[in-house]
C-alpha cells in the first residue's frame, strides 16, 4: 500500500511535468491529467523491479547502465525540446523542476520499455529456408510501392533527379551527384525511356532488402507472425512508400545501407562462420560495392565499418581483408582510371563546407566579434550587406547557390587562409558558431521542428517545366486520391514519421537492448548507420530527410535484433 501509493504521486508529480514540458499545465484539461498519471503509475511499476535485475548484469554493463541512463535521456530532453515560451515567467524553481521531471520521466519509460523486451525469449539456433520464401517476404513491399506508382505515374523527381537524368542524356558526367547512378539510369532507359523504369528499379531493389530482412529473420527462428507484421508496417510507412518512387540516389544507397546492415547482423549472429561460404561473400562483395557507389560517404562508412568487423572477428581475417582490399580496388579504379576515361567533372569542393559557410554566416549576422582582416576576407567571399539576406539558419543553399554573390574560388585559390580564418573566428566567437553548427544540423539531431526550421519530405511529381517535358499522367484517380489522401494523412504525425532523428534514437535504445541481451559486439550493428549520420552531420546542407532515409529503414531491423541472441545468456534471461 505505502508502496503504490509513492507510486501514484510520483506518477502524478511526473505527469504534470511532462505535459508542462509541452504545453502550458493551465491549458491542459484535468481529465488528460488523470488518464496520463494512471498510465505512468503502471510504467513506474513496470520499471521498478528492473532496478534490483540490474544486479546480475556483468560490471561492464552496469557501467553502460549509468552512462545510457544519463546521456540517452538527456538526448530525448533535448531533442524534443520547443521553444517553451510559456515557462519564461515562471520561476526558476519551477522551469528545473518540469526539465528534471520530464527527464526522470524518459528514464522511468525506457527502464520499463527495457524490461518488457528483455524478458521476451526467442529460440537460439537457425535453420533453411526456401529461397522463395524470400520472394514472398518482398510482396507487402511490393504492392503498397506499385499502388503508388500507379498514382504518380510516372515517378516523383526533383531538380537533382533532372540532374541525373540529364547527365544520362548529353553524357556530360559530373561528380556532383554519384556518377554510378547516372550509368544505371541510363542503362535502364535504353530498356524503356521513361523515369517509370527507374522507379520501378528502386521498388524492387527496396522490396528485395524488405524480403532479404524476412528470410534472414526466419533463418534465425524470429516467429513468421511478428515478420509478417513488421514487414507489411515497414510497407506502410509513408516514407517508404513515397520514396520508393521518388528518383534519388537517396533512395537506392539507403536499400543498400539496410543490406549492409543485414550481412554485418549476419556475421555478429554466426561469430563470423558465415564467411566460409562462398555465396554469403559473393553477396557480400555485391551489396558493398552498391554501398560505396551510390552516395559519397558511403566508401568511409565502408572501409571504417570493415576495419571494425576484421578487429572483432579476426579468426576470419583472410577473408575479410580478401572482400575488402577488393572493394577498395574496383572503388579506386572506377572512381580514378575509369573516371578519368569517361572525363566525369569533380564534384563542387564547396559541397563539404556547409557547416563552416552557416558559422561563418551565423557569426555575420549576429554581429560577432570579428577583427578588421576577417571582416575583409568576408566581404571577399560575399558583400557583407548581403549575408543578412541570404542567410538561412537551417539551409546552406541560398547562399551557396548564389554564383552572382558568392565567390567560391576565393576558398579555391587558398584553402588554407579559409580554414584558419573560418577557425579563428569560430575561436572567437564560440556561441553564434555553435548556434550556426547546432541549426544546420537540427534534422540529425532534433526531433522536434524548430519553429523556424522546415522538414524538406517528398514530392508527388516530377518537376514541373523541365526541359524534357516530363510529366505526370493520372492512370487511376481513385488511386490517386487515396495516395494523397494517406500522405496528407501523414502530416499530422509529421513530426513522428518525417523526422529522422526519432528513427536514431530508437535504433540506439533497441542496439542497446541488444547489447544487454548479448555482449559488446552488437555494438558492431549500428556501426554503419552511425558513421553514416556523423558524415551527415558534418556536411548536411538542408533539411532533406532523404539524407537519413536510411536511418528510417535500420530502425526496423534494430527492433527485431533487440530480440534475438546470438551467445548464451549469462544467467539474465533464465532468471527474469
Amino acid at each position: 500500500m505505502i508502496k503504490n501509493s509513492i507510486c501514484a504521486i510520483v506518477s502524478i508529480i511526473l505527469s504534470c511535468s511532462a505535459v508542462f514540458f509541452f504545453h502550458p499545465i493551465k491549458n491542459v484539461p484535468l481529465l488528460l491529467l488523470i488518464l496520463l498519471s494512471i498510465v505512468l503509475f503502471l510504467v513506474i511499476r513496470t520499471a521498478l523491479p528492473f532496478w534490483n535485475e540490474v544486479r546480475i548484469f556483468s560490471q561492464s554493463k552496469k557501467i553502460s547502465f549509468l552512462i545510457f541512463f544519463v546521456l540517452f535521456p538527456l538526448f530525448v530532453v533535448v531533442s524534443v525540446k520547443g521553444e517553451q515560451l510559456y515557462l519564461l515567467d515562471n520561476h526558476l524553481l519551477v522551469v528545473g523542476s518540469v526539465y528534471l521531471g520530464f527527464f526522470a520521466t524518459i528514464v522511468i519509460i525506457v527502464a520499463a520499455l527495457i524490461r518488457i523486451m528483455l524478458k521476451v525469449q526467442l529460440p537460439s539456433g537457425e535453420k533453411k529456408v526456401a529461397w522463395w520464401n524470400l520472394v514472398l517476404y518482398c510482396i507487402p513491399f511490393l504492392v503498397v510501392s506499385i499502388f503508388f506508382l500507379v498514382a504518380f505515374y510516372p515517378a516523383a523527381m526533383t531538380p537533382d533527379s533532372l540532374a541525373q537524368w540529364e547527365q544520362s542524356k548529353t553524357r556530360e558526367f559530373t561528380n556532383w551527384h554519384p556518377v554510378v547512378y547516372t550509368w544505371v539510369i541510363m542503362a535502364l532507359t535504353f530498356i524503356w525511356n521513361s523515369p517509370a523504369i527507374v522507379a520501378i528499379f528502386q521498388i524492387v531493389l527496396l522490396a528485395l532488402a524488405s524480403g532479404f530482412l524476412g528470410y534472414t529473420l526466419e533463418r534465425f527462428l524470429f516467429p513468421r507472425k511478428f515478420i509478417w507484421l513488421g514487414l507489411v508496417l515497414l510497407a506502410l510507412s509513408p516514407v517508404n512508400a513515397i520514396y520508393s518512387i521518388t528518383i534519388w540516389k537517396d533512395v537506392v544507397y539507403s536499400a543498400f545501407m539496410l543490406l549492409f546492415s543485414i550481412i554485418i547482423f549476419i556475421l555478429v549472429k554466426t561469430a563470423g562462420k558465415e564467411t566460409r561460404n562462398l555465396s554469403f561473400l559473393i553477396m557480400f562483395v555485391l551489396i558493398s560495392l552498391g554501398l560505396v557507389f551510390f552516395r559519397h560517404n558511403g566508401f568511409p562508412v565502408f572501409v571504417v565499418t570493415m576495419i571494425m568487423t576484421i578487429i572483432m572477428y579476426k579468426t576470419y581475417w583472410k577473408r575479410l581483408i580478401t572482400v575488402t582490399l577488393l572493394i577498395i580496388a574496383v572503388h579506386q579504379l572506377v572512381t580514378g582510371p575509369l573516371y578519368t576515361k569517361m572525363e566525369v567533372i569533380p564534384s563542387d569542393p564547396q559541397e563539404a563546407l556547409s557547416i563552416p559557410t552557416q558559422q561563418i554566416a551565423a557569426i555575420v549576422t549576429g554581429e560577432g566579434n570579428l577583427t578588421d582582416s576577417q571582416r575583409q576576407y568576408v566581404n571577399r567571399l560575399m558583400p557583407l550587406p548581403l549575408w543578412e539576406e541570404k542567410y538561412n539558419p537551417y539551409s546552406v543553399d541560398s547562399i551557396k547557390f548564389s554564383w552572382g554573390d558568392y565567390d567560391r574560388f576565393v576558398i579555391y585559390d587558398n584553402p588554407k587562409q579559409y580554414a584558419t580564418k573560418w577557425g579563428n573566428m569560430v575561436l572567437a566567437n564560440p556561441g553564434l558558431a555553435a548556434e550556426g553548427l547546432f541549426n544546420q544540423t537540427s534534422l540529425v539531431w532534433q526531433m522536434n521542428e524548430p519553429k523556424d526550421g522546415y522538414t524538406s519530405k517528398y514530392v508527388t511529381n516530377i518537376y514541373l517545366n523541365n526541359e524534357f517535358d516530363l510529366k505526370n499522367h493520372i492512370l487511376q484517380p481513385t488511386i490517386t486520391n487515396l495516395a494523397r489522401t494517406y500522405l496528407y494523412k501523414a502530416e499530422e504525425l509529421k513530426e513522428i514519421i518525417w523526422r529522422p532523428a526519432v528513427y536514431t534514437t530508437l535504433a540506439l535504445l533497441f542496439i542497446y537492448i541488444a547489447y544487454l541481451r548479448n555482449d559488446w559486439r552488437a555494438w558492431l550493428l549500428i556501426f554503419p548507420i552511425a558513421l553514416n549520420t556523423g558524415s551527415v552531420f558534418v556536411a548536411i546542407p538542408a533539411q532533406d530527410f532523404r539524407y537519413l532515409f536510411s536511418n528510417s529503414l535500420f530502425m526496423y531491423l534494430a527492433f527485431f535484433i533487440s530480440f534475438m541472441t546470438y551467445q548464451k545468456s549469462r544467467q539474465y534471461n533464465e532468471q527474469l
